[in-house]
């Protein structure tokens, strides 16, 4: 049995859902690096404690935000705009996301899974997760941290697209995904504490607090349907094979 390198969760004061993509093997018998990818939910509450953590135990050079221009007006973006982090937006809703948007939008599914495949087959998305992997492949950007509000929807589809294109299996990419069910009570009550009386949690479907390994079975599995990969999903957004090449260079081993 190989023996990690480092703990995969790397748990903060007020960043929650936080841990490293590396150590996952590929088909081909490479490893993704450790140290130098996270996922995690919003960075908007992080504390001095964090931000220092971040900067002199982690290393960390680049953030990258997955959440709508709605989100980032309403809510900011904390500490992260004072640590001298290079920081990128790429948002992957692309209506408003107001919340009046998200309940109708939700309300044509059952699981997260459809959602996702719904949100990677609008026009404009698939571009602007070339457009996230381009920046994720520069290692000028690295370590890097990319997120969403919970670290669970948009950044669960680029975590498995991602590690969907360097080669590591999707039972695997399922394990990497379900790790944020346990953060979502967690962060249900910190929302409703934050939001007034009439903006609660309470008008979203139950599905949409759930990571289960049906969703982002689905996920992969019509991605492979319809694409022949998450590598045939990009080149039919327009990828260069670039881009592949130089992902596999950052952050392969």
């Amino acid at each position: 049995m190989t023996i990690p390198l480092y703990s995969r969760d790397v748990n903060f004061e007020a960043i929650i859902n936080c841990r490293d993509l590396g150590g996952y093997q590929t088909c081909d018998g490479n490893t993704v690096a450790w140290r130098r990818l996270f996922r995690s939910g919003d960075l908007r509450h992080m504390t001095s404690n964090d931000s220092h953590r971040l900067k002199d135990e982690i290393g960390l050079v680049s953030v990258l935000d997955l959440r709508s221009s709605f989100e980032i007006k309403q809510e900011d973006i904390g500490l992260v705009q004072e640590t001298g982090f290079k920081y990128y937006n790429v948002s992957l809703i692309t209506d408003g996301d107001d919340r009046k948007a998200s309940r109708r939008r939700y309300s044509d599914f059952t699981s997260m899974g459809e959602f996702y495949l719904y949100l990677i087959h609008q026009d404009e998305v698939g571009p602007l997760i070339i457009q996230a992997f381009d920046f994720i492949s520069r290692p000028e950007n690295h370590p890097l941290l990319f997120h969403c509000s919970m670290g669970k929807d948009r950044t669960g589809i680029i975590a498995a697209m991602l590690l969907s294109v360097l080669g590591v299996a999707n039972d695997d990419i399922i394990s990497d995904y379900i790790l944020s069910a346990p953060y979502m009570n967690l962060f249900v009550n910190d929302m409703n504490k934050r939001l007034k009386p009439r903006e609660d949690s309470s008008g979203l479907p139950d599905y949409f607090w759930e990571a289960v390994p049906e969703s982002m079975s689905l996920f992969l599995s019509s991605i492979e349907k319809d694409f022949g990969s998450a590598k045939g999903y990009l080149e039919t957004n327009g990828a260069e094979p670039s881009l592949f090449e130089r992902l596999e260079k950052a952050l392969l081993m």
